[in-house]
Order: C-alpha cells, then structure tokens, then sequence
C-alpha cells in the first residue's frame, strides 16, 4: 500500500462506501433493488433482443434457474428504474420486446438509450442487477425495430435465502443466509 493510499469501496451507491478511500478495490456491496415486474408498456414501437439457448448466462457464477426473469429496464422521468421488457428463462431460444416511448410520453426507451439489465433470481425472490453484457450483434440501445443478439450476461450480488443445505427450502443461489431456513420435523419411533 503507498503512501497516503487508503483502498476501499469508492462507490457513493454502495453500503460499504469508504469517502476516504482513494483507490477501489472491488469490495464494494449493494442493497437488494426492489423492482416491478409486472408492468411491462405496450407501445408502438419495441427493438428485440434475440436470446439463443446457447447465450453464457451466469447468476453468481453460476446457472439461472427455469423460470428467472431477465430484463431490461429504462430511467423514467422520476429517475425509477421502470421495465422496458422481459422474458422467462427456460433453457430455449427467446427474446425480449424491449418497449419505446411514444413522443412525448415516458413510457419506454429513448432513442439510444442504453438497456439496464437485472435478473430476478425467483429462489430469492430478488432482482441482480447484470455487471458485464455483450452481443453477438447489434447494440446494447434502443432504436425502433432494432435488432440485437445477447451473447453474455453475467450478473453477481447478493442473494438473500437459506444457506443450510440440511433445511428443507436450502437455496443454493443464496450467499447470505436470511435466518428463513426451515427443517422438517424429525420423526422419531416411540414403539421400541
């Protein structure tokens, strides 16, 4: 460590900010984002995003489950991450209507705005927010019938659940154990 370098978080975002430190060293930690799902625009206008079944999906290094959702999201005037998009996974060929606003409304992407993407993770019930994307081709941005391909997506941060493998509702995405494990009773014979 030099002289008068203190490392840390540098993230402001982050739980663990350190305002004092000068160099991040990648220990920075968010808070779970609670998003809506459920309210998807229906527009004039939406750009896919093809998602082949061969697509390098991770979840904290490792595989999605059937039935997480991926999507992407745009900033809406209030500064809200709002949905602009999504599709469940299922291990097959898929894709994303990612949704434009109509002129002068804000309910979808901006020409040329780049897509947010989470995963809800639905052992976890939380959404992750994608720390490394890239296509195949096209753009990670909206246009009007645009076209793009996902190649990688790659999304880590904590998941909340019960970590004891023992416990009957265990979560093997979980990397912070929430105390909601849960055991069945233990039968015991009295008869003998």
């Amino acid at each position: 460590e030099a002289s008068g370098t203190i490392i840390g978080c540098t993230d402001s975002e982050a739980s663990n900010y350190n305002a004092s430190a000068t160099e991040d060293n990648d220990s920075c930690e968010y808070a779970p984002v609670e998003l809506d799902w459920t309210s998807v625009p229906d527009t004039d206008c939406n750009a896919t995003i093809l998602i082949p079944s061969d697509v390098s999906i991770s979840l904290n290094g490792g595989p999605l489950t059937n039935g997480d959702l991926i999507g992407v999201f745009y900033t809406d005037a209030n500064g809200n991450l709002a949905l602009g998009g999504f599709a469940t996974w299922t291990g097959e060929t898929t894709s994303i209507a990612a949704w434009g606003s109509e002129a002068g409304v804000d309910n979808g992407f901006q020409i040329g705005e780049e897509y947010l993407w989470y995963i809800y993770d639905i052992e976890s019930a939380t959404s992750i927010a994608a720390s490394s994307v890239s296509f195949s081709f096209g753009e990670n941005t909206y246009s009007c019938n645009g076209l793009s391909g996902l190649s990688d997506l790659e999304a880590s941060g904590t998941i909340i659940g019960c970590t004891d493998s023992e416990a009957s509702n265990y979560n093997a995405s979980a990397t912070e154990d929430n105390d909601s494990c849960e055991y069945a009773p233990v039968e015991l014979d009295w008869t003998s």
